[in-house]
């Protein structure tokens, strides 16, 4: 038994290092881009939000105890975010954002069979599969959260900057993974 809770504790330490990592890199760095470059949409949300893709893929990789992973991480930078950097988030929105992942995710698995066999089996493609749908119901939730139900704008403002930001999370890690992957540590 210790095995397997000693595997758990390593997968949502990994999750959590990554999510918060991620998180602060686009919190210190691509948000105060935005507001230079775009600063009439950085108010609604970020164009770029890369820890996304550390979702798509913990969802990938763990299955619905990526959830379980992330709500420590969601809870650590929302608090960081609403008590250090003054971004007004509710306290539900690490909640709405997990759900909205769970929702995705499952309806990934109810159509991943219908996936054509040659894109079956690359697993960045049903990354992606799963950025988008979790980002679909990711963005309905926070935008009624944040906003009302029919403001079309902060939909699309989360959608796209989850889908970018995962997507753009995604070549950043496989490119990371084959460096680490081909070269020699002696």
């Amino acid at each position: 038994m210790g095995g397997i809770m000693g595997k758990w504790f390593i997968e949502c330490f990994l999750v959590f290092v990554g999510y918060t990592t991620v998180y602060t890199f686009t919190l210190g760095f691509v948000y105060p881009m935005q507001k230079i470059i775009l600063p009439e949409n950085s108010l609604i949300a970020s164009l770029l939000f890369l820890p996304h893709g550390v979702r798509a893929i913990a969802f990938f990789l763990f299955g619905l105890r990526a959830a379980i992973y992330l709500l420590p991480a969601h809870y650590a930078m929302w608090y960081i975010s609403v008590h250090g950097a003054d971004i007004g988030f509710d306290i539900f929105s690490p909640l709405v954002s997990i759900l909205g992942c769970i929702l995705g995710y499952l309806l990934f698995l109810s159509i991943r069979n219908y996936i054509p066999e040659n894109i079956r089996y690359k697993g960045w493609t049903l990354v992606i599969v799963i950025i988008t749908f979790s980002a679909f119901f990711n963005s309905i939730g926070l935008s009624r959260l944040h906003s009302s139900l029919s403001d079309l704008e902060h939909f699309l403002a989360y959608f796209w900057g989850d889908v970018l930001g995962g997507i753009i999370f995604l070549i950043m890690a496989m490119y990371i993974w084959r460096i680490l992957k081909n070269t020699n540590f002696h």
